[in-house]
């Protein structure tokens, strides 16, 4: 299980899978969002983040795969078993489990939208898909976790959604960063510096 003694601050990336069929059925440039992912993943390593997510495709493996590169320091992969047949066949998780530092597998594709939010102080939302917007729904229920919706990535959440969760909605990545260090100064233990600051 998760050791939260070891981080400041856990972010769950959170979007689509299939960042192609998504983005386009929105209207939207489906490259955009795979640079603002790579862009997330190599920040949120920078900073010293914790990452929690499920290293399947799409946003979740290009945010792991930058986070690793970029040496980020705690990576925690969710690698859901069983599931709906289709869930079993496509899923790609086991193939991308040395990209991760620590593993959650006591569960099945269903468990994996609450168990991400349990694991995470926070749910960074980069798109909009179907297992996204469940994630997003599930924070009502595991102690209203916040996430951040980078607002051009995404049609929209539906306003009843929105009156039940703490969506935090911010412009571009910039804004999500400077909302994610609010955040982390009230997490951060005593003496631990910041990457890049004196």
């Amino acid at each position: 299980m998760y050791d939260a003694q070891r981080c400041n601050l856990r972010v769950a990336v959170i979007g689509p899978t299939d960042i192609d069929v998504t983005s386009r059925a929105a209207g939207l440039d489906p490259g955009i969002c795979a640079q603002v992912t790579t862009a997330a993943g190599e920040s949120l390593a920078a900073h010293g983040y914790t990452v929690v997510l499920v290293p399947d495709r799409g946003v979740a493996l290009l945010a792991a795969e930058a986070y690793h590169r970029a040496g980020g320091p705690h990576l925690v992969g969710i690698l859901p078993r069983g599931g709906t047949s289709a869930q079993q066949a496509t899923s790609c998780c086991e193939q991308h489990r040395d990209l991760c530092d620590e593993w959650v597998e006591d569960l099945t594709w269903t468990g994996q939208h609450e168990r991400i939010c349990q694991l995470a102080d926070v749910l960074l939302c980069i798109g909009m898909s179907c297992g996204t917007m469940a994630e997003v729904a599930w924070t009502k229920w595991v102690g209203g976790r916040p996430v951040i919706a980078i607002r051009p990535l995404m049609s929209g959440i539906a306003p009843e959604i929105l009156a039940e969760t703490d969506v935090r909605w911010v412009d571009d990545l910039e804004g999500a960063l400077a909302l994610l260090e609010s955040m982390a100064g009230g997490k951060r233990r005593v003496g631990q510096s910041v990457p890049g600051r004196l």
